[in-house]
């Protein structure tokens, strides 16, 4: 996970060589999009009402290390059409959030805006890193109705607390973004490398630009490693996470997570279930999404977990 994330701070430090200019600070990135204060912070949302007649379960999407909003730009209108209103974030330093994080944990800041936004209880999803804020979420009583998480462990191994730790410290941070940049700022055919190994085949250049596009917001990169140190609950704890009913989504072919993680996840939640999308990398939400979209509605439609096996 620690080269992980190095690989992906390349990606935020380079993308002025590859997008064009950021929207000014105002103005909506997309017709759905509107900027809420959330725990003092400024964060970018957007929202997919139901479709007509819907009365699924509300749904949280969260991306991963890297992502944003954009992440979602078939998953979400696919699960709006199967009846469930949909809201999707950019936490802070990502996205077109404020590059600062949260005062206290992620999902202690959403908690009680998602408890404004509809009554709930919730069917979350997280990708990548995100998961680890839905884990937070879901072991709130009654909170969660379904959890999805995609290609993401929110369980921490104790090498991945070891390395959080590092990164309390400021000249650490510092350090690091500096030196990311030095190796990484000008060398534009590596940042498609990286998207290529997420996604398992070249990208689009129309994929590569809603990436990069609100990345290249100065204070980017060491505003992630300061979320990075700040913004993260205690442990999940394990037992408590496998009495919500879950669905694990993982590409077949991830290059990005070690086939380990997968593994362990297995062994801390017995109780869920399992898609593997054939042929997807570490975003099939992005690459795969009708199989990924087939899945999810399945989990989230249920009224329990049986119920999304038969539907599957």
């Amino acid at each position: 996970m620690r080269r992980l994330s190095a690989l992906l701070l390349c990606l935020l430090l380079a993308s002025p060589l590859l997008a064009g200019p950021a929207p000014a600070q105002d103005a909506p990135p997309f017709p759905n999009s509107r900027f809420e204060t959330l725990d003092g912070i400024r964060v970018h949302v957007r929202q997919w009402p139901a479709a007509a007649g819907g009365r699924g379960c509300p749904v949280l999407l969260l991306h991963g290390l890297g992502g944003s909003t954009f992440s979602f730009r078939e998953l979400a209108p696919a699960l709006a059409a199967a009846g469930h209103p949909v809201w999707a974030l950019d936490l802070p330093a990502y996205g077109y959030s404020a590059r600062v994080p949260f005062p206290r944990t992620a999902g202690g800041a959403l908690g009680p805006w998602l408890q404004a936004q509809a009554p709930g209880p919730w069917c979350l999803l997280g990708h990548s890193m995100g998961t680890r804020v839905v884990a937070e979420l879901a072991q709130r009583p009654a909170f969660a109705r379904s959890v999805v998480y995609i290609a993401g462990n929110p369980i921490l191994s104790p090498r991945e607390l070891r390395s959080r730790e590092r990164f309390r410290s400021p000249r650490f941070r510092r350090f690091v973004a500096g030196l990311v940049e030095s190796r990484y700022l000008g060398h534009p055919e590596r940042i498609a490398d990286l998207i290529e190994r997420a996604y398992n085949r070249e990208p689009r250049p129309e994929e590569v630009r809603g990436y990069l596009a609100p990345l290249q917001r100065p204070g980017t990169a060491l505003a992630i490693l300061t979320g990075y140190s700040a913004q993260w609950p205690p442990p999940a704890d394990a037992a408590r996470l496998d009495r919500v009913p879950t669905l694990v989504v993982w590409g077949e072919d991830d290059r990005w997570v070690k086939p380990e993680v997968a593994r362990r996840l297995r062994g801390e939640l017995p109780s869920a279930r399992w898609a593997i999308i054939a042929g997807a990398g570490h975003a099939p939400m992005e690459t795969h999404p009708d199989e990924t979209a087939r899945a999810v509605i399945a989990q989230f439609s249920a009224v329990d977990p049986r119920e999304a096996q038969a539907a599957r």
